[in-house]
């Protein structure tokens, strides 16, 4: 066995009482941030000078109090080279890259013994091994999802703080910087809210279309309607246009306009919308059912 890690979730249920049940969903959630964020360390080699060392997480029952997940991460091989060179734990890497969320770096150096110093940018300082240190760098969309994922009871307003210890001799632990106990609260949890991923694109074409709807005061809320039936807002941007219109220049429902379009796309966490814009029109004319009747003219206010 490598290292033990408590996590105690506490906070009080509706009626007052000590919470002694977290949500189903949470807890699946905890347990695969748990192994995600320590997988990634140890194909990193922070658990081993030689590379991944070959560990399994397990989770032991909860005997008592609150509620306590308590965590055994265990190596397979190479025992006495794991013991012998001091390596980090469960409980300091969740504390290096819950600070790593919270608080940029300002300024970092290489120590003699191997290690890094970190200077954050709330002046405060923590020392890691280097290969913690290589690993804190990247994957930091990933690491924010798994810091979530083990904090998400956080998120049931009757949880208020999670408690995290480690329960390693700490003989044996890489550095003394991270705290054998600390509580994580729901600022931690916050500061770990996975940032939009947003996709976006553009496409111009050109299009036939009636004016479904014209507004005088604001050249963003037009609608068209195209030869397929669907209506759909637009802002115009042809100032040439707007200026015949504001000019006198009287258009029918009927009349079709060809029209250069920008389709603004815009993907946000896998969520699609679109924005079209009239950049120019070409140029229009009356429909072929035009019977001649001005009664369906648009004109702009007197």
């Amino acid at each position: 066995m490598v290292d033990s890690l408590t996590l105690r979730f506490t906070g009080k249920d509706d009626d007052g009482t000590q919470l002694h049940e977290l949500r189903a969903a949470h807890v699946a959630q905890v347990l695969q941030g748990l192994v995600g964020i320590t997988s990634d360390f140890d194909k990193a080699g922070v658990f081993h000078d030689e590379g991944p060392s070959g560990s399994e997480v397990l989770v032991r029952p909860a005997e008592e109090g609150s509620f306590i997940i308590e965590i055994v991460r265990v190596v397979t091989e190479n025992w006495e080279v794991v013991t012998a060179a001091g390596i980090p734990t469960m409980g300091q890497i969740i504390w290096w890259a819950t600070r790593s969320a919270r608080a940029e770096v300002e300024d970092f150096e290489h120590q003699e013994d191997g290690s890094v110093k970190i200077k954050w940018q709330d002046k405060t300082v923590d020392e890691v091994p280097a290969r913690v240190w290589e690993e804190l760098k990247v994957r930091k969309p990933r690491r924010k999802k798994q810091l979530r994922e083990i904090m998400a009871p956080l998120s049931d307003p009757r949880v208020k703080t999670l408690d995290v210890t480690d329960d390693q001799d700490a003989d044996t632990a890489a550095s003394d910087d991270a705290p054998e106990t600390y509580t994580l609260t729901r600022a931690d949890y916050d500061a770990v809210k996975p940032e939009d991923e947003i996709k976006q694109t553009e496409k111009t074409f050109e299009v036939e279309a009636q004016m479904a709807a014209v507004d005088f005061d604001s050249s963003e809320r037009w609608r068209v309607k195209t030869s397929d039936g669907a209506s759909r807002a637009v802002t115009v941007e042809d100032e040439t246009f707007l200026a015949r219109i504001a000019n006198g220049l009287a258009i029918r429902k009927t009349d079709i306009f060809r029209l250069r379009i920008r389709e603004d796309r815009t993907v946000t966490n896998g969520r699609t919308s679109t924005k079209w814009v009239v950049l120019k029109v070409e140029n229009h004319r009356r429909s072929v059912n035009d019977d001649g009747d001005s009664s369906n003219e648009v004109s702009p206010p007197s």
